[in-house]
C-alpha cells in the first residue's frame, strides 16, 4: 500500500498529510487544489462499506449484543476505516464526479 502524491509537484505525502486532506484539501508543499480520482473515491468508500455494513450487521444481529456494545464496537470499526483511507486516495488537477470514471 502506498501514499498518494500531489498531481502537480508529485510531492509524496506522509501519513499525517494524507489524513490532513480530510480537512485541507491542498497539498503541504505547493498549494495547489487536490482533487481525488473517481476511482479513488470508489476505492475509499468500497473498504469502508465494508468494514462498517458487514461487520455492523453480523454482530447485531447475529451476536445478539447490546446496544452499547455494539455503538463501541461501530465506532472501533469505523475508527480503523478512516485510518486505512489515506492509502486508497489518488488525486488529479479537476473535479470529477463518481460517475464519470
Amino acid at each position: 500500500m502506498r501514499l498518494p502524491k500531489c498531481w502537480s509537484c508529485k510531492h509524496s505525502y506522509t501519513y499525517m498529510e494524507a489524513l490532513r486532506y480530510l480537512w485541507s484539501k491542498e497539498c503541504p508543499k505547493c498549494g495547489k487544489r487536490q482533487h481525488l480520482t473517481p476511482q479513488s473515491n470508489w476505492k475509499t468508500m468500497i473498504p469502508t462499506g465494508v468494514i462498517l455494513l458487514l461487520p455492523g450487521y453480523f454482530i447485531r444481529f447475529y451476536l445478539e449484543i447490546g446496544f452499547l456494545s455494539y455503538v463501541y464496537i461501530g465506532i472501533g470499526l469505523f475508527t480503523i476505516a478512516m485510518l486505512a483511507t489515506p492509502f486508497f486516495f489518488e488525486f488529479t488537477n479537476k473535479r470529477d464526479t463518481l460517475m464519470d470514471s
